[in-house]
């Protein structure tokens, strides 16, 4: 694919170089109100050349900042995805701890319960402390 664009560029470049260096004769040429006298068609064939350039630039342009806009686009919502889906996953882990903490008071252990003032915890696995939390856990 590359070979075939090096071809094709050098390819235009000799038609365009052919056409300038063969058409020398004058020319009259207008445009916009501005009028150009004594132009050689090969000068006025590289002003199209130029233009198409310009041309080709800006679309250029146009399309690799739309491609860059649908690229973030989508990261964003692969990012809300996968953040609706770890809260999902959270809130059913925070259900079933829930229910297990629920569960345990009735199953008749009653040596296990917290005091009153909070000072300890029953559950220690129901509330991890921070020394155990993974080091990639995001903070709200």
């Amino acid at each position: 694919m590359i070979v075939l664009g090096l071809l094709l560029i050098l390819a235009s470049g000799a038609v365009t170089l052919g056409v300038v260096l063969s058409n020398t004769d004058s020319v009259s040429a207008s445009a916009f109100g501005v009028s150009l006298s004594n132009v050689s068609v090969g000068g006025l064939f590289l002003g199209g050349v130029a233009a198409g350039f310009v041309l080709m630039l800006g679309l250029a342009l146009l399309l690799s900042g739309a491609a860059r806009k649908r690229s973030r686009r989508v990261a964003v919502k692969r990012e809300v995805r996968s953040t609706r889906t770890e809260k999902k996953q959270l809130a059913e882990e925070n259900a079933a701890l829930r229910a297990r903490l629920a569960d345990e008071p009735a199953s008749g252990s009653g040596s296990g319960s917290a005091s009153a003032s909070g000072s300890g915890s029953a559950h220690p696995e129901a509330y991890p402390s921070e020394a155990s939390r993974p080091a990639d856990a995001k903070q709200p």
